[in-house]
């Protein structure tokens, strides 16, 4: 995997951006630019649902940071390897781009994992802790893992949508609306993530009221 922050553009460390191909920066940013412009589109929908004012919308996704995946296949026992084990993401939430559509998400549903069928020309949207934080659970996060296929290689581009480092997510409440999460600092949590094997959504539950 290749991992770079694009956006806000001064966040951009353009010395880690590889050379080579002569397209890949001019490309990358076109990109990065066309997901930010989508980002605001599901963020705007979201708080009218909501009735979340969209500057305070506007704060949880304010960085974006692309992910490049390759997977390569496995022909001698594909069943008993995983691209990534089962998790949730610690963001606000995750569009991803399923480059050459060869199967291998799949979401926890039910107690039982369901493959997701790759949709070309299409963008998938991940609902990501971030986003349960702040909706108070109405919105959930989703359990999710990648398989590996035994001929074929897959490629995928995840773009993370989260608040800014120096932050803070609160559970926005209605009216007699129990609160069933705590405020977060986005550092903190991100730190308490990564710093825990991926196992699920157990990460979250740093952030539920006991």
């Amino acid at each position: 995997m290749f991992c770079i922050i694009t956006q806000p553009p001064e966040a951009r460390d353009i010395k880690l951006w590889p050379a080579q191909p002569l397209t890949f920066m001019k490309s990358l940013q076109d990109y990065s630019d066309e997901l930010k412009k989508f980002a605001h589109s599901i963020a705007t929908i979201i708080g009218k649902i909501l009735n979340i004012e969209p500057q305070l919308m506007g704060d949880n996704y304010a960085v974006q940071a692309l992910r490049m995946n390759y997977y390569p296949p496995c022909p001698s026992i594909p069943e008993k390897v995983l691209g990534f084990s089962p998790h949730s993401d610690g963001s606000f939430f995750t569009i991803l781009t399923e480059v050459n559509s060869v199967k291998g998400l799949q979401i926890r549903r039910h107690g039982a994992w369901i493959p997701v069928n790759p949709q070309p020309k299409s963008l998938l949207v991940n609902v990501g802790d971030f986003l349960e934080i702040m909706t108070n659970g109405k919105y959930k996060s989703i359990e999710h893992r990648v398989t590996i296929n035994s001929h074929m290689e897959r490629l995928s581009i995840s773009a993370f949508n989260n608040p800014k480092i120096d932050g803070v997510v609160s559970p926005v409440l209605g009216s007699n609306e129990k609160t069933l999460y705590k405020t977060v600092g986005v550092a903190d949590y991100l730190k308490h993530n990564l710093s825990n094997k991926l196992d699920g959504k157990r990460a979250l539950d740093y952030a539920k009221v006991s």
